[in-house]
């Protein structure tokens, strides 16, 4: 913000704060509370001066596989159900817009959780770019299904419009502007 404030003068805000928040999602395994997932958001309300106005950002998505089902296997469903849920629960709130970072960690890097139990069908491989735009995809056409969001696009869709960086949202911590 510091330097598009230099490039754009008194046109440009000098701040867009939101408030952060981290939902986390337990369940009991053995007897004890375990974290199974994890998701932080970042939300500039209605005060918040544009491009940022009214929009949260799902920045980090993270789980582990401890999630125990019947029938197994319901990791997507429950994760899936929870982000959805939150975005409705968002919109209620006067939210229009809802970004999401999309991009699995590096080999070694994790986001959220930094201790993993040992999955021995799949190691401890995070998922591959498009395995994970594909899951994405696939919660937000069940979000669409659902009416929670009217629609979806990429960013390049969402920015092809834009004659100027001053209209493009900036989120704390993002990858984009840099």
């Amino acid at each position: 913000v510091k330097e598009l404030k230099q490039r754009y003068g008194g046109s440009y805000a000098d701040a867009f704060p939101y408030v952060s928040q981290c939902l986390l999602a337990f369940q009991q395994v053995g007897g004890h509370d375990v974290c199974i997932f994890a998701m932080y958001v970042q939300e500039y309300d209605n005060s918040c001066p544009m491009p940022n106005t009214n929009r949260t950002y799902i920045s980090y998505v993270d789980s582990v596989r401890y999630l125990q089902s019947s029938p197994p296997g319901a990791r997507t469903v429950v994760y899936h159900a929870i982000i959805n849920g939150y975005l409705k629960h968002a919109t209620a709130r006067g939210f229009q817009y809802a970004h999401i970072w999309v991009a699995p960690p590096q080999a070694g890097d994790e986001y959220i959780f930094h201790c993993r139990p040992k999955d021995e069908r799949h190691g401890n491989k995070p998922m591959s770019m498009s395995k994970l735009r594909t899951w994405y995809e696939a919660m937000l056409k069940r979000a669409r299904e659902l009416g929670v969001v009217e629609q979806f696009t990429d960013i390049y869709e969402h920015v092809e419009h834009l004659t100027s960086v001053r209209d493009f949202p900036v989120f704390e911590g993002d990858f984009f502007p840099d």
